[in-house]
């Protein structure tokens, strides 16, 4: 009789386990999965927008930290690399004035610093409001906006060169070789940035 008992009870049991299995959820991707496929897909989209530039190593190297932020949005990407490109102007700038605190520059090294200092004034002055005039609420005409985007940044590029175009006449020095090696670079920001905003009305 005891050994029926416990035969019953040993069935039972594995009818239990098999209906409490059974009615387990289907497992389904963790929050974390999720996070990183859409984190993956974000890089994906800058990596691929900035195929349309003539840096894209830099361009991608630049706004792939902003991924989270841009997400898949062009606008904001456009966005995201003028402010790139207004913070690398404002950082050449920094590095006239310590050129010219140093005072190690002759006369017309130290003019040319002062005059490229007033040209990337502008250039940076235009690549800030590139960056807000396209992120601008209340304006449905995209078009309209990108066309104003356009012209500042294209203008703050021709005063980038403008700058290291005013040492054709130095002598070469430090300040001279280093300036025009960073205008170098902060234009190649800046026509990565003009390539994005295009982008917005003209597709890759």
């Amino acid at each position: 009789m005891g050994g029926t008992s416990s035969q019953a009870f040993f069935f039972f049991f594995i009818a239990l386990s098999i209906a409490t299995t059974s009615a387990l959820p289907t497992p389904t991707p963790t929050t974390t999965t999720r996070n990183y496929s859409s984190s993956a897909a974000n890089t994906d989209f800058i990596r691929t927008s900035c195929t349309c530039t003539l840096y894209r190593d830099l361009c991608f190297s630049s706004l792939a930290r902003y991924a989270p932020s841009v997400r898949s949005d062009p606008v904001r990407l456009a966005q995201a690399a003028a402010k790139v490109a207004t913070a690398k102007i404002r950082s050449a700038s920094v590095r006239i004035s310590q050129h010219l605190r140093a005072g190690s520059a002759d006369r017309r090294e130290a003019a040319a610093l002062r005059d490229c200092a007033e040209t990337l004034g502008d250039a940076a002055d235009r690549t800030r409001r590139s960056a807000a005039e396209i992120a601008r609420p209340g304006r449905p005409d995209l078009a309209w906006r990108v066309s104003n985007a356009q012209t500042w940044m294209s203008g703050a590029i021709t005063n980038e060169a403008t700058c290291a175009d005013g040492f054709d006449a130095v002598a070469g020095g430090a300040a001279k070789a280093d300036l025009v090696a960073q205008m170098g670079r902060v234009r190649q920001y800046s026509s990565n940035a003009l390539a994005l905003v295009n982008k917005l009305v003209h597709g890759p």
